[in-house]
């Protein structure tokens, strides 16, 4: 990770993607330049004005009938820009006409409504109002309209909003008059008949003061609180002392009392309308203008050096960042020493990328069609077996490599001694090539005279057969421990390969063959892991150690499945196969880490599929230089992952 490196560590990053840092350096600054460049002066001008909360009695009653949720300044600055004060603004300076039609003007208006800005500023009921434009005299002229037309539109919402407030009392005062003309008359009517004296109207309108502070104490205390009680005690006393009194008295009583109440809410409306016909008549706005905006004379932006070198600064902030971007999206693991750094392994041998003889090389285009959409070659089969060495000559690069590769594990992992026989390969996840490397193996050191047994162990998808030429129903490891054949006659010798696909010139040119021999997987088992970890698995590579010096073993991919997991103690080395620019470093850690779980003795790391890019160690690079100079044109080999 980025943040584990050291100063060294990032400089080698630099130097690795400085083709990639350098063509986005550039390329951002000179867009930059050119944008600069091309960017047009423009100037500002800015007009700020007062927003005076002035609480009339219509405005009082208006915030009690309605109310505005919100931030009202922030109410206020949208307001200041939107569209009826922008129309009203070009239609002042001139900018519409009455000719006009109306997209033409709506066109007009929205275009300056883009333009303008409103911000409150902090802690004050301040809005500023501001323009950038081109013309310097234009857009002053445009901010000081916008700023006029808003007070003018405050002011005609101002008024109508006190217009609908004394309409509404109005309303209510009409309402209101009725009733209190039907109190009067019916309360005439009943003076008229003589049936009471209005003995009741003081104990009545005493009940209903009762009510109306026993109402008020209730908003504040339980019933339980002393003056509660109290109040309603003499209310229930009073209640008493009503019931006593005739019905006709009563009757008069309320009357009275509806009466005394309909002429007091209709004094105070009758207020109200008077204040509200005195605030339809005001034309005070709200809104008050500070500070006219003047002609600006200096530009807001410039295209000087200041701009230019924010420019580069900017390039090479960005190209840097996409240069390490880049290597952090890169998780393989690119080169010789970082594999040996990460995973704590020698790496053993480095098998190079060519291209197959004969084979055009595949475009970018086709390479990213079959990766999109997992596509397969139809001629598969014929790039697996192209990859057996026998198809090489030995002084071919790819056959140098399987030498070194030979020669390292001999000296580094077997150190002369005889115990250390069996080897198991394996890989990370699929496609990373450890069959063929497998195979190639096998043929390497039984050329050098070893005898070598090859065991595909890979019992879920096998592919030594088509390696070889030879035929998948043929007996195998798994016949043998489910005991339904024996070893020798299951194990395919060097008769075989004479008589399989691979023909007799194509085996008998290439010496040595005649000292490897092949255990095929055989017939697919339900259930390969129980197999591999049974004590018939372990019993037959015990035998087979008298028989061969070399063993070893082709097992699937250990993230894959279980089985190589449990190989593994069984063998005397694993061997890791890591496809280089394809396989997450990760991922081959993880391996790693299971394997070390296990205590399975992992010793070493073949990378595969090297190609000049990659940076390796000097003795790999001047072998693959000084063996694939000349004939890389005509004899080649492209790893293909089995």
């Amino acid at each position: 990770m980025l943040g584990e490196m050291g100063l060294f560590d990032y400089l080698q990053i630099i130097r690795k993607r400085r083709t990639v840092i350098s063509i986005v350096f550039f390329t951002i600054a000179i867009f930059s330049f050119i944008y600069l460049k091309s960017m047009p002066i423009v100037y500002e001008a800015v007009a700020t004005v007062k927003v005076s909360e002035r609480k009339t009695l219509g405005g009082l009653l208006t915030e009690w009938i309605t109310t505005t949720p919100g931030d009202p300044m922030a109410s206020q600055a949208r307001v200041a820009k939107g569209y009826p004060v922008i129309e009203r603004a070009v239609k002042k300076i001139g900018l519409v006409t009455k000719d006009m039609q109306p997209q033409e003007i709506s066109d007009i208006v929205s275009g300056i409504q883009g333009g303008i800005s409103t911000e409150v500023e902090k802690n004050t009921n301040i809005i500023k109002i501001s323009m950038i434009d081109s013309d310097p005299k234009m857009v002053a002229l445009i901010v000081n309209a916008v700023a006029e037309s808003y007070i003018e539109e405050n002011l005609l919402e101002k008024n109508t909003e006190a217009r609908r407030v004394r309409e509404f009392i109005q309303t209510q005062l009409i309402e209101l008059k009725a009733k209190l003309d039907f109190s009067e008359q019916a309360l005439k009517k009943f003076k008229e008949s003589g049936e009471a004296t209005g003995i009741a109207i003081p104990l009545q309108n005493k009940l209903g003061d009762l009510e109306t502070e026993k109402a008020k104490l209730l908003r504040v205390y339980t019933e339980r609180h002393p003056n509660v009680i109290r109040l309603k005690e003499e209310e229930d006393s009073l209640k008493e002392q009503l019931k006593s009194i005739p019905e006709q008295e009563l009757q008069f009583a309320r009357l009275s009392r509806e009466l005394e109440i309909n002429e007091e809410t209709y004094k105070n409306l009758q207020e109200k309308f008077e204040e509200a016909r005195i605030a339809e008549v005001e034309k005070a706005s709200d809104i008050t203008l500070v500070d006219p905006a003047s002609v600006p004379s200096t530009p807001v932006s410039t295209r000087g050096a200041i701009s230019f070198v924010a420019g580069l600064f900017a390039a090479l902030l960005i190209s840097f960042t996409t240069g390490f971007i880049i290597e952090q999206l890169d998780t393989s693991i690119g080169t010789i020493d970082d594999v040996e750094s990460y995973l704590k392994l020698p790496v053993l041998g480095v098998i190079p990328y060519l291209n197959v003889e004969g084979e055009e090389e595949e475009g970018f285009i086709n390479r990213i069609w079959r990766m999109r959409f997992n596509a397969k070659r139809l001629d598969r089969m014929k790039h697996l077996k192209a990859q057996l060495l026998i198809h090489y000559s030995m002084a071919s690069p790819i056959s140098e490599a399987y030498k070194i590769l030979r020669t390292n594990i001999q000296m580094e992992i077997f150190k002369g001694s005889m115990q250390n026989k069996i080897i198991l390969v394996s890989s990370s996840g699929p496609e990373e090539g450890k069959s063929i490397t497998c195979a190639n193996l096998a043929i390497a050191m039984a050329q050098a005279g070893d005898r070598v047994l090859l065991i595909d162990a890979d019992l879920r998808r096998t592919s030594v057969y088509k390696i070889f030429g030879l035929s998948k129903k043929e007996t195998g490891l798994a016949d043998i421990l489910r005991g339904s054949v024996e070893v020798d006659a299951t194990v395919k010798t060097f008769s075989d390969l004479l008589m399989g696909e691979l023909g007799l010139d194509k085996t008998l040119s290439y010496p040595g063959i005649d000292n490897l021999n092949i255990l095929l997987a055989g017939s697919i088992p339900q259930m390969p892991s129980e197999l591999l970890g049974s004590e018939e698995m372990r019993n037959l590579l015990e035998s087979l150690k008298s028989k061969y010096d070399i063993i070893l073993i082709d097992s699937p991919p250990i993230l894959a499945v279980t089985d190589p997991v449990i190989l593994a103690p069984q063998a005397d080395t694993v061997i890791l196969v890591y496809k280089v620019g394809k396989t997450a470093r990760n991922a081959i850690m993880r391996a790693k880490v299971q394997l070390e779980a296990i205590n399975a003795p992992c010793k070493g790391v073949i990378l595969n599929n090297i190609s000049r890019e990659v940076e390796m160690r000097s003795a790999y690079y001047y072998h693959y230089k000084y063996y694939g100079e000349k004939k890389e044109k005509t004899t080649g080999h492209r790893r293909e992952g089995t």
